[in-house]
């Protein structure tokens, strides 16, 4: 949903909920309201403003938002939770029905049809099937642990930074701060290759006989750094801003293309954490220990955050997709307990 989308759709009891959304940051204002635009439905069925609800109604909210994931479940719910409190008021009880619920009653409303994340085996084949090793690189990259802000490491990445000797890649990321990690053959094979690559394909090579657009191709432009925009009207002289690096990704995914749904700069990372996770788990005979995240961690840039005093690793969510259940559904019974 667009931001001006979001300040234009019908919200139930709408000059209420502005009330409460105003005493926030204005960047969050539309992260409420599309709460808010999802609860409309079910409070016009009802006939009761959402601060009037029980849990079972506020289920059929979450249950309508079809979340990927915990953490979506687990914002929404804070969301409702601070908007019943802030009204709680106004409600014929004075208790939130959000009190009592915990992560077990969370994880019912995850849509788990879902398919966000990809095993080595799929990654390789989804490579395979790019002409573009400018494309190939950009997958490979993520998924070992190349990304930074707004993909800043992929953005300011250049040749001299590959390192073939000792099979590794220098990254900057958008403070300048380097960082290095290691890489396999094939992406250092793809680095090579996407180097070299002057002339890019367009949609993949898939362009319609019938299209008025007869180039199949445009020329790379050369500007020092690895990802080369391609020669169009509007083009970045330097690096290729973000959009160029997310509208690769959701050409290759396209459903006209490889139909590949949710093939996004986060999942294809958080699929390189998980077949990170299954290495050590194989090395180890276990994946258990506040160490071993902290491996993952440091190789795919994750933030730190202050805790107790010290500055640590924020791990902790990243138990929400590095779990049992999906090592076992990407590579099989890992017996991971």
């Amino acid at each position: 949903m667009s931001n001006a989308y979001l300040n234009e759709i019908e919200i139930y009891n709408r000059k209420l909920k502005e009330e409460f959304i105003s005493k926030y940051p204005e960047k969050t204002h539309n992260i409420y309201r599309r709460i808010f635009y999802y609860s409309a439905t079910v409070e016009e069925m009802h006939d009761i403003d959402l601060y009037e609800f029980n849990l079972k109604q506020v289920g059929e909210i979450l249950k309508s938002m079809n979340p990927s994931s915990l953490a979506s479940v687990k914002s929404a719910v804070s969301i409702i939770k601070a908007y019943i409190d802030w009204a709680i008021h106004r409600r014929s009880n004075n208790i939130n029905p959000l009190d009592v619920v915990d992560v077990e009653w969370e994880k019912q409303f995850v849509d788990r049809t879902k398919k966000l994340f990809f095993s080595k085996d799929e990654i390789d084949e989804i490579i395979s099937k790019c002409l573009n090793a400018q494309d190939s690189v950009i997958i490979a990259l993520l998924f070992e642990g190349a990304g930074g802000k707004e993909v800043s490491e992929l953005r300011n990445l250049r040749f001299s930074d590959v390192n073939f000797d000792e099979k590794s890649v220098t990254l900057t990321n958008e403070n300048g701060e380097l960082r290095k990690i290691s890489v396999s053959d094939q992406t250092l094979r793809l680095l090579k290759e996407a180097a070299m690559q002057t002339d890019y394909y367009k949609k993949n090579g898939n362009i319609a006989p019938t299209s008025r657009n007869t180039n199949h191709t445009s020329t790379l432009i050369e500007t020092g750094y690895l990802i080369k925009p391609a020669n169009t009207k509007n083009v970045h002289v330097e690096q290729v801003n973000t959009h160029v690096i997310y509208g690769r990704l959701s050409t290759i995914s396209d459903e006209e293309l490889l139909n590949i749904p949710n093939f996004t700069v986060k999942n294809i990372q958080r699929s390189g954490m998980i077949h990170m996770a299954k290495l050590i788990y194989d090395r180890d005979g276990k994946f258990e220990d506040r160490e071993q995240f902290f491996e993952i961690c440091e190789k795919f840039g994750v933030n730190k955050i202050m805790n107790n005093g010290y500055e640590v690793y924020n791990w902790f969510t990243m138990k929400e997709f590095i779990n049992k259940e999906t090592i076992d559904q990407l590579y099989g019974d890992s017996s991971l307990s």
